[in-house]
This record gives C-alpha cells, sequence and structure tokens, in this order.
C-alpha cells in the first residue's frame, strides 16, 4: 500500500511539473520581439528617423512598443542643455495602437523586421528592458553618433542575440548625420551640423557603430537574414518625397553680389558693402562662439577637435569692434584672418577632417570678408 501510494504521489507531482514546464514554455514561446525603423519627420529633431523595439507577449495579450527617443521639451534651458551634452533622453513604453497612430497622423512609415531569436534571448532582453524602465535606470545623456535611440536598441541587439555583427563599409560618420537634413529640405540645417562637426566625425566606425542610425540599422540587421522572421512595411507617406537641395548657389550669389559692392564706388553700394560686412562680422563671431564651445567644452565628441576654428571664431566680435573705432587694427586683423583660412585651405587635403564644397565657399566668403577689413585699414591709414 505504501508503495502504491508513493507511486501515485510521483505521477501526480509528474503531472503537474509537465504542465507546469508546458504552460512555461509557451509563455516564452508567445513572445515576439521586432523592430522598428521610422521614416524621418518635418523637425529637425525628427530628420534622421528613428528606431523602437515592439514586443507582443500573446499569453498577456500586450504588445509594447519600448522607445529610446523620448526627451521633454519642457526640461529648463533645454536648447543650451542639448549644445552641453547634457539633455536627458529616456526610456518610455507604450501600447502599439498608440504609437503607430502617432505615425500615421504626422505621415511618416514604419519598417517592421520582426526577429528570429530563442526563448531564452526573448526573455533576458525583455526583462532587460524592464529593468531599464525602473526609476533613473531609464535616463541617459543623448549622443548624437554613439548613444541615440538607435544604439540603445542595436546594443540591445547584439548583447542578447548570439550573432556576429557584419562588417561595415561606412567611411566616416560625419556624410550620414550630414545627409539626412538635405534629403528633408532643411539643407542649411545639414550646412551648419557640418561647419559644427570636428574631425572626430571623419573617423570610420568600427562595425559594432556602423549602424548608429535608424536607415543604417535596418541595413545591417538585414544583411543578416537568418535573424529576421519577415519583414513588414505600414506606409502611412502622405507628402511627395522632398528633393535635396544645396546651398553652393546662394553662397556663389552672395559673394558675387559682395564681390560688386565692394568694388563700384556708388553711395549705395559703399552702404550695401557695409551693411554686408557688419553683418557678416556678427555672424562669423556668434557661429564662432558656439563652434568653439562646441568643440572644446560640449559632451558632443562628433564636434571636438573642429579645424574649422581657423576660420570661424569668436575674434570677428573683436574685428566688428574695431571696424568701427580703430579700423586700421581692423586691418591687422583681417590680415591675420586672412592667414589662417589660406593655411587652413592649404593643408586641408592633410587634416584628418574633410570639408564640402559648401564649407570651401564660405571659407572664400570668409576671405572677402577679410580683404575688405584689410582694405578698410589701409584707407584708414592714408586718410
Amino acid at each position: 500500500m505504501r508503495k502504491l501510494c508513493l507511486l501515485q504521489l510521483l505521477l501526480l507531482f509528474g503531472l503537474f511539473t509537465s504542465s507546469h514546464l508546458i504552460a512555461q514554455d509557451s509563455s516564452k514561446a508567445a513572445l515576439q520581439i521586432s523592430i522598428l525603423t521610422c521614416a524621418p519627420g518635418k523637425d529637425v529633431y525628427t530628420a534622421w528617423g528613428h528606431t523602437a523595439l515592439r514586443i507582443i507577449d500573446s499569453s498577456k495579450q500586450t504588445d509594447i512598443v519600448y522607445n529610446f527617443g523620448t526627451f521633454d521639451f519642457d526640461t529648463p534651458n533645454f536648447l543650451l542643455e542639448f549644445i552641453k551634452g547634457n539633455l536627458n533622453y529616456f526610456l518610455s513604453a507604450d501600447n502599439f495602437q498608440n504609437f503607430i497612430l502617432e505615425y500615421q497622423y504626422y505621415g511618416r512609415s514604419i519598417k517592421e523586421q520582426v526577429l528570429v531569436l530563442s526563448d531564452v534571448e526573448k526573455i533576458n532582453w525583455q526583462n532587460a528592458l524592464l529593468k531599464n524602465l525602473e526609476g533613473n535606470n531609464r535616463y541617459y545623456l543623448y549622443n548624437f553618433i554613439t548613444d541615440n535611440c538607435t544604439t540603445r536598441v542595436k546594443h540591445g541587439f547584439y548583447q542578447f542575440a548570439n550573432t556576429q555583427v557584419p562588417p561595415s563599409n561606412i567611411k566616416r560618420f560625419r556624410t550620414h548625420v550630414v545627409e539626412a537634413p538635405y534629403q528633408q529640405g532643411i539643407p542649411w540645417i545639414g550646412l551648419g551640423i557640418d561647419v559644427l562637426l570636428g574631425s572626430v566625425s571623419d573617423q570610420a566606425p568600427t562595425a559594432l557603430q556602423a549602424g548608429f542610425l535608424p536607415d543604417l540599422f535596418f541595413e545591417q540587421l538585414a544583411a543578416q537574414a537568418s535573424y529576421i522572421e519577415s519583414t513588414q512595411n505600414y506606409d502611412f507617406t502622405k507628402t511627395v518625397p522632398v528633393q535635396p537641395t544645396d546651398p553652393v548657389y546662394y553662397i556663389i550669389g552672395l559673394i558675387m553680389v559682395y564681390l560688386f559692392v565692394g568694388k563700384w564706388n556708388a553711395r549705395w553700394t559703399v552702404i550695401a558693402a557695409k551693411i554686408i560686412d557688419v553683418s557678416l562680422l556678427f555672424i562669423f563671431g556668434l557661429g564662432g562662439l558656439l563652434l568653439v564651445y562646441m568643440s572644446v567644452f560640449s559632451k558632443h565628441t562628433a564636434c571636438h577637435n573642429n579645424f574649422n576654428i581657423s576660420w570661424i571664431h569668436p575674434f570677428y566680435f573683436i574685428a566688428l569692434i574695431f571696424y568701427f573705432i580703430k579700423p586700421i587694427w581692423a586691418g591687422y586683423l583681417g590680415r591675420l584672418f586672412m592667414t589662417a583660412t589660406i593655411g587652413l585651405i592649404l593643408i586641408s587635403y592633410w587634416l584628418p577632417q574633410s570639408f564640402s564644397s559648401s564649407v570651401y565657399l564660405l571659407m572664400g566668403l570668409a576671405l572677402v570678408l577679410n580683404y575688405r577689413l584689410m582694405k578698410r585699414g589701409i584707407d584708414a591709414k592714408f586718410n
């Protein structure tokens, strides 16, 4: 009788254990993880697109999107904090329907890549995200090439998926950072970013770093076909794609007008030339302040070691003061500025920083301004 009772207990325990394991296995198998790659939007901060992570848990009937690209516009001194590199982004979680309705409203399409992962990998990744949502764990300092909404998802994938990073043929960070605003029809933003990016952004990313923007990570995943179960497109496009434009023609036009009014001695051209002088001195001085701060003090590493400081710098503010009160000294500064700009152009081929045609033209505009300062100093000396 004792043996029969023991046998019955063992059978009951076996049935309970097996049913518990089956339930546990079905819970694991119920998870589906996919990468959401979102198209660029009209606002500047959306020009590069967006990456998010979707987890469907059919056992709990949940469909959650984890979003590392959340920030608060009401942050005190928002713009200043962003320039300093002190702006906190954070992880948020929302229902997939809410997420997709927002992108549908703004006409931004979404590409979804459903991942092939083991049950253990899915569980570990989900647990890491839930831990990441707790308290201050959700916050991180945003960096647009090394730590952003895409890199956070990318690092999660390579941490929890048993796969190697595919090789990369991307030559430099700069190209892809600058290209996006041009393609979205905001080329002056692209040119400004091009000037602010330092030689660090011209380094070739490692294979892991290469997927630092949404479309780049999408392509990196697509190259690993064995890890993609399926791809689905949610096409919400409302507008005709913007044709890329280039500031080159505007800069050339400004240089030609500047040379014309500077050469002709009619009263109105003299006044026009002086207005351009003063405007450029102020713009180059203000731009120089921003460039020096971003290159030397900001935590945005992509802006460090910027050789553009040779031709756009805060010393233009000193030249602006001397322009009115001591023209001879403005002329000396103009000669110094011209020497530095020409020197940069001559050695630019050997520098670890690349310069676009638009940036070279801005250097040419600076040379015209410097020549005008020199001429003003000479005229003051002999009058």
